[in-house]
């Protein structure tokens, strides 16, 4: 029990932290009306780096050996758990699919940025 005690206090530090990158990546961040898909774009790519690197770690073999331990004692801390999971994976597949929209955008309307229209 004092094993198990000891990984859900990990785990719900592991929760807080995820909380506040996921509180922090839906503020609203202020910028220019003029500054283009490609500030868009940078940003959403540092995002789905951000979260993708989260996954990784969630992924990694340490952590999924604690969550197993913890589904063997049946710990309450893996409902909470599995909801961040989840969420992380949701802004993951968001930052991914913006990434790819704005980055095709670039693609097609970057020279328009860099050159006159002539």
């Amino acid at each position: 029990t004092q094993v198990t005690e000891k990984l859900e206090e990990a785990v719900m530090i592991w929760i807080k932290q995820i909380k506040q990158v996921l509180v922090e990546s839906e503020q609203m961040r202020r910028e220019a009306d003029d500054i283009g898909p490609s500030a868009e774009l940078e940003h959403w790519k540092s995002r789905m780096s951000s979260f993708n690197s989260l996954l990784d770690e969630i992924k990694s073999s340490r952590v999924k050996k604690i969550i197993s331990i913890l589904q063997a004692a049946r710990s309450k801390t893996l409902k909470q758990w599995k909801e961040l999971d989840g969420n992380i994976t949701i802004a993951a597949n968001e930052a991914k699919d913006n990434v790819r929209y704005l980055y095709t955008l670039d693609k097609f309307f970057g020279p328009l940025a860099k050159a006159s229209p002539v």
